[in-house]
């Protein structure tokens, strides 16, 4: 029996006075976030909330966010966190295929809830508006998060929880189509996020710099529960800005710093770059992408030879990081292992297994299969899912991949469709489904198409039915109406007919010729 938010209640104990989080002007001791946190747990309680109940969170990075997440967590309840960027339509799916309970919302997001909508979330009982909203709506089960802080004491201990009850439920793709709602325990996060602070050499005397949406799994390990289990601090930048960063450890000495190559990228570009003291970012960790030669050597260059910079793999299925790789430099300026994501991490296995689940020798490829306590307990209310998802035991990642002589393992191709721009996932059947909303569309395929700047970005080509009538801007209008920004297709490309298989199925790679070029 146990509970996440237990490591907060310790600190609060062992570390009271001491400094946890600054957001802007703001700053917060492990105490005050503990007070807080079991006010708003109480008032929380107060509106019905109950152990096993799913409490999504639609909030910009904010000390907000974290108070909710903890209080969540200190009642036994679920998190959900949720992208900001959801148009009406994604919020609503992302709700209702979790069941949402409770719902807290940023002022700003208010404008994307409707009364039908609600008519169509029957599992949704209540939500409370974050931010400066005073309820002149009359949309019914909606309240000010500020009256559950009204007439409350404190929740004074947390709910004790079994290992196997949930704790997170994070939205994914699987192998194909919509997102799902993947099912994390408690016993899923104390296998993985509560070792990763020591994977990644963290301890109570780093500062992490997080200028990651608290929404993604990213953040929400490597800097939100990373303070709560060593104690560090963590300097919380509401949105990603390279001058802002350089400000951040400049001013607080910050040691480490998660992110994807993109946003390291920009901030060791930034023209300003040599006007800051950045020496004191002696960690990175890098995700989404490999890390290239030419990056690393500028991170030696401003943030000095010693600085270790890992790159890590891992999925939501698995909870989170699965395996990790040191970067460096051989003698000739060249990356060591440049593909490589690394050895597994400790009380989990990895391997490269043929179509029948059987292992492969080092050197060929197969697919990437995972086991251990970090598996998923699997997709919400999605049982043949999860059956084709896990297979005695072992995680299907739908990643192909290959392992050396060292069990160093590199990703050679995704089995999914799962474009990543940034560090964000997209999911070409999003963008498709809005495509096919259109009247004049007959197919549709959405694939990843390199970009220097983000890695890969969504590239949408379309066939129209006979005597239909659409431009490719319409068309980019309709998506940037239903798709937050980061979905919205780099180009749209009008063709004639879609490749196809044999069996009429559309082929994807058979659109890669007309990527990028005039079609």
């Amino acid at each position: 029996m146990a509970n996440i938010a237990s490591h907060l209640f310790q600190r609060a104990h062992d570390s009271a006075t001491k400094t946890a989080l600054i957001v802007g002007s703001q700053q917060f001791t492990f105490s005050q976030i503990h007070a807080q946190v079991c006010r708003l747990a109480e008032g929380l309680a107060l509106a019905g909330y109950q152990p096993g109940d799913k409490l999504g969170v639609m909030l910009a990075s904010g000390p907000e966010f974290i108070f909710f997440e903890y209080a969540a967590f200190t009642l036994g309840g679920v998190l959900v966190p949720l992208n900001i960027h959801y148009k009406p339509n994604e919020l609503e799916y992302a709700l209702a295929s979790c069941d949402v309970e409770y719902l807290v919302l940023q002022d700003t997001s208010f404008g994307l809830i409707s009364k039908k909508m609600l008519e169509r979330l029957p599992a949704l009982r209540q939500i409370f508006v974050v931010g400066d909203w005073r309820g002149e709506a009359t949309l019914p089960r909606v309240t000010s998060a500020n009256l559950l802080l009204e007439n409350v004491t404190s929740t004074t201990a947390v709910t004790e929880r079994a290992s196997d009850d949930l704790a997170l439920m994070l939205h994914t793709s699987a192998t194909t189509g919509k997102a799902k709602g993947v099912m994390l325990t408690l016993a899923n996060i104390q296998a993985n996020y509560d070792r990763t602070p020591d994977w990644l050499g963290l301890d109570e005397d780093d500062c992490i710099l997080c200028a990651l949406p608290l929404y993604n799994t990213f953040a929400l390990n490597q800097c939100i529960n990373a303070i709560m289990v060593t104690g560090a601090k963590m300097v919380l930048l509401r949105r990603f800005d390279a001058l802002d960063c350089l400000k951040a450890i400049q001013s607080y000495r910050c040691t480490f710093f998660p992110a994807v190559p993109t946003m390291l990228q920009k901030i060791l570009n930034d023209p300003r770059v040599a006007d800051f003291d950045i020496t004191s970012m002696h960690r990175l960790l890098i995700g989404a992408a490999p890390v290239p030669a030419a990056l690393l050597e500028q991170v030696y260059r401003r943030m000095g030879p010693e600085t270790i910079v890992m790159t890590g793999y891992g999925l939501t299925e698995a909870t989170a990081l699965v395996s990790l790789e040191h970067a460096s430099l051989d003698d000739t300026g060249n990356l060591r292992r440049p593909k490589s994501v690394g050895q597994t991490l400790p009380g989990m296995e990895m391997i490269v297994a043929d179509e029948h689940g059987v292992e492969l020798a080092p050197g060929e490829i197969g697919q990437i299969c995972i086991k251990g306590p970090n598996v998923m307990k699997g997709y919400y209310k999605m049982e043949a899912e999860t059956a084709q998802a896990i297979v005695n035991g072992w995680l299907q990642t739908g990643d192909l991949g290959m392992m050396d002589a060292e069990r160093h393992f590199n990703i050679v191709d995704r089995k999914k469709d799962l474009i990543i721009r940034g560090g964000q996932n997209i999911y070409p059947a999003d963008i498709e489904d809005i495509l096919y909303g259109h009247p004049a569309v007959a197919e549709v395929a959405v694939i990843g198409r390199p970009d220097e700047v983000f890695g890969e970005v969504p590239e949408a080509f379309v066939a129209l039915k006979p005597g239909g009538k659409a431009t490719p801007q319409e068309l980019m209008d309709l998506c940037k109406s239903e798709l937050a920004y980061f979905k919205v297709p780099k180009d749209i490309h009008l063709l004639e007919e879609l490749p196809k298989g044999p069996t009429g199925k559309i082929l994807r790679r058979g659109l890669r010729p007309f990527s990028d070029r005039e079609v």
